[in-house]
């Protein structure tokens, strides 16, 4: 699987002063579930295609209506070519430092009144795009496009003039980007991966990779909290809403496998048979 750090891996510049970046994204290649290292927050315009991303929080997409804001931190990301085969967007990096500049000069940010978002719940936002939003990318192609324009100092006028009208827009966006810089409660953050992605199919070392563990750290915490090994305790869990479903909603195997992370009915049944002893149907039968 691909793992890229960004922005450094599409920046060729090595200027350690810029603390904004921004670039033409382009590929003919589509990618599923490669491994994004975001050192700096994102916002992806996407032009043409389709973006899926999975976070600590879940899975989100968009197609070229909407963008996305990105906080730093590690996501699985998977890019949908267009019909014409192409994939095209605009990446507007923003570090933290300049998020912070920002709040301490915006006036509302100041007022005590405003509610603070859980770390928790700092998740990727998708926005539809308008008229605005279609000028304001327009106007960052031409910044890229001329040397003199694409400065850190030029960038930053137009993160700060993006982050003004969003913010007029959406008022819920305030406390939500105040919080990108509070700290991770690591256990939390755990329990809340696990519980968001228990069916989705995502392996052990992907939830490591979401929560920025190695996999033995990973596998050494979640032991602590839950008491067992990561594989042995989302195969019970699953089980046992499989059982519910089957007993308690009356539901067939058939319908159900997929749900819970399995690619075909047989190996389901033979899952289920290992905790419980008998197949699917047999324990719906039963009393």
């Amino acid at each position: 699987m691909e793992e890229l750090v960004l922005p450094q891996g599409l920046s060729s510049q090595n200027d350690d002063e810029r603390k904004v970046f921004a670039c033409a994204y382009e590929s003919k290649k589509p990618s599923i579930k490669s491994r994004i290292i975001l050192d700096w927050h994102l916002f992806s315009f996407l032009l043409e295609g389709e973006k899926v991303v999975s976070y600590a929080s879940g899975t989100q997409g968009i197609d070229n209506t909407s963008f996305f804001f990105l906080p730093y931190g590690n996501c699985l990301m998977s890019e949908k070519l267009a019909q014409d085969g192409q994939y095209k967007s605009i990446l507007l990096f923003v570090s933290t430092e300049v998020f912070k500049d920002f709040f301490n000069s915006y006036p509302a940010s100041k007022n005590s009144n405003v509610k603070s978002y859980h770390q928790l719940e700092v998740e990727p936002r998708s926005i539809k795009k308008d008229a605005y939003i279609d000028n304001f990318i327009s106007s960052l192609q031409i910044a890229l496009s001329n040397q003199n324009l694409n400065t850190d100092h030029v960038l930053r006028l137009k993160f700060e003039e993006l982050m003004m009208y969003l913010l007029q827009q959406d008022k819920s966006l305030l406390p939500y980007f105040k919080s990108l810089c509070e700290e991770w409660n690591e256990d939390a953050l755990i329990r809340k991966i696990v519980n968001i992605h228990m069916d989705s199919g995502v392996t052990v070392e992907e939830l490591a990779f979401l929560c920025n563990m190695s996999i033995s750290t990973f596998k050494r915490k979640f032991a602590k909290i839950f008491n067992d090994a990561p594989k042995q305790w989302f195969f019970k869990s699953r089980m046992q809403k499989a059982a519910e479903l089957l007993k308690q909603q009356g539901l067939k195997a058939s319908e159900i496998y997929e749900d819970l992370g399995y690619e075909n009915l047989s190996s389901f049944v033979q899952a289920f048979k290992k905790i419980y002893g008998v197949t699917p149907k047999q324990y719906q039968l039963s009393e």
